[in-house]
């Protein structure tokens, strides 16, 4: 049976913003720029100190979000998404065991197209994970386990008279610890994880409006 728990600690947060911006003129072959992107930063620690006890947190979060134009024969999508999560549990006689994630990920895509015979298309998207799992047990009797992750991806399609561009990029990156051990034991694991991705498409010169019809007048 569990004797007086001395010390119990579970400490939880996240972060998350989302920004979507959208500029489009009201002419019929006007230019197109559009861009969106998420931020998410994510700290989850569970601790039991002493006594004897137990300790468990997690973290769980969800984005998605997409937009779209269509004019003048041109379509420009973007769409991205994610989920993050983290959960940690301690336990044990006396002692410290304690487990530190912390996690960030940020996503970023922009596209624009200027019309004419000078005019140029531009796309292109940025992602960035980064995880830290840290699972700590010094002293006494017990154990601790840590696991974190995160799965998503971006997309966006620009389509003109002049052709199709696509990008695409997802990403599945995930941690798992976990330690235990008796009085004299003293054991750490540290897991560290970064992915970086980035990719672009640049076309010059290749976009010329159609010319406007006359006007037909009835006989």
């Amino acid at each position: 049976m569990f004797m007086k728990m001395e010390f119990n600690k579970m400490l939880r947060g996240f972060s998350l913003s989302v920004a979507v911006i959208l500029l489009l003129s009201s002419s019929a072959f006007a230019a197109i720029g559009q861009a969106e992107g998420f931020s998410i930063g994510a700290m989850n620690m569970v601790q039991r100190v002493g006594g004897a006890g137990w300790a468990e947190g997690g973290n769980l979060v969800m984005v998605g979000h997409s937009q779209k134009v269509h004019t003048a024969g041109t379509a420009a999508i973007q769409k991205e998404t994610g989920i993050l999560f983290q959960g940690a549990k301690a336990f044990g006689i006396c002692g410290v065991t304690k487990i530190q994630q912390n996690a960030s990920v940020d996503g970023l895509q922009s596209q624009l197209v200027v019309p004419g015979k000078h005019g140029f298309q531009a796309q292109g998207q940025n992602l960035t994970v980064g995880l830290d799992n840290v699972v700590r047990k010094t002293g006494g009797i017990g154990g601790a386990s840590g696991a974190q992750g995160f799965i998503g991806g971006q997309k966006q399609t620009l389509v003109t008279p002049s052709g199709t561009g696509t990008n695409s990029q997802f990403v599945g990156a995930a941690q798992f610890a976990s330690v235990s051990g008796g009085p004299g034991s003293n054991v750490v694991v540290n897991n560290s994880l970064d992915v970086q991705m980035g990719q672009s498409q640049i076309i010059t010169g290749n976009y010329v409006p159609p010319k406007p019809k006359p006007p037909c007048y009835p006989k």
